[in-house]
């Protein structure tokens, strides 16, 4: 378990961005009217620690830590059991949570009135972390420099983006793909010089941002860095961290990258384009249906 102190929910409004670059603001128990998405935690009752947070990955991989405060009350008071279940911190700490239609009391304002409907929290204020493995490291001292990540290296912790040749950062969502609202180019370019083709990153809840970088293929003016960074990970790096690490690469081996997909830390996003953090401009409407039906638990 983490040190006291692991944040405290705001219930206070955000700004999503809408098409025809309108921003719609929504209030703390209101339906959420974008993109579902960001790091994934489960609020449960442990035998030895009671109610805590877990991240986990595919069920074998867990960890615990406490609850921010304030944040399983409000997730109780919109209609969950005791406040258990699944929520999600997006790139910016919004804290979102899906409730069963049938338990919420403003399904009819929300885009799907069936299944269960996405509703927004409130915001995450203060550290959230691990005390196994930092969420939340210190950023480069220069923008660029490179690490491998401490973090949690799997899909299920924070935003997943990706971009091609055109460099537009895109979220995705089984058959639906949508545009971030805003662009950033300092960053999409600092992720292709280590893999030129584009791929996928991920930014968590403090916004820092993490992407996956094949040894193998990392072009010959960057390889130097790359096995700096790693030497370093393994001279430094906790137990824990190297557990994760480790068990990223053997997860991600394939036929085209046989050592497996390393996790390298890319800094934070206020190192990149101003710090602006990509959101997703929902374009199609039946998307709210379809996520409706995913219980997200």
């Amino acid at each position: 378990m983490s040190a006291d102190g692991n944040g405290v929910l705001r219930k206070e409004p955000t700004q999503v961005p809408t098409i025809n670059r309108r921003q719609l603001t929504v209030e703390p128990e209101h339906p959420w009217p974008s993109a579902y998405r960001g790091s994934k935690y489960s609020i449960l009752s442990s035998p030895k620690f009671g109610d805590v947070a877990q991240w986990s990955h595919m069920g074998d991989i867990q960890a615990m830590t406490e609850l921010p405060r304030g944040l399983q009350s409000a997730i109780a008071s919109l209609g969950k059991t005791n406040g258990y279940g699944s929520f999600r911190l997006t790139a910016s700490g919004e804290a979102l949570t899906k409730v069963p239609a049938s338990q919420y009391q403003r399904v009819d304002q929300a885009r799907a009135n069936r299944g269960h409907i996405p509703v927004y929290v409130g915001q995450l204020d203060g550290d959230f972390d691990f005390k196994e493995f930092s969420n939340n490291p210190s950023p480069p001292s220069t923008a660029g420099d490179v690490s491998i990540l401490t973090g949690s290296p799997f899909r299920t912790h924070g935003e997943v983006w990706s971009f091609c040749t055109d460099d537009v950062l895109r979220w995705r969502w089984q058959g639906y793909g949508f545009e971030s609202a805003f662009g950033l180019p300092e960053l999409v370019t600092t992720y292709k010089a280590l893999r030129p083709e584009g791929g996928v990153i991920y930014i968590n809840e403090h916004s820092h941002v993490w992407g996956n970088i094949d040894r193998d293929t990392v072009p010959s003016g960057e390889q130097s860095r790359i096995r700096d960074a790693f030497n370093e990970w393994k001279r430094t790096a906790s137990n824990a961290q190297q557990r994760l690490v480790t068990r990223r690469l053997n997860r991600t081996e394939s036929e085209a990258a046989p050592n497996g997909l390393l996790p390298v830390y890319l800094g934070h996003i206020s190192q990149f384009d101003g710090g602006i953090v990509p959101k997703p401009v929902v374009t199609d409407n039946s998307y709210f249906g379809d996520s409706a039906m995913d219980p997200d638990q």
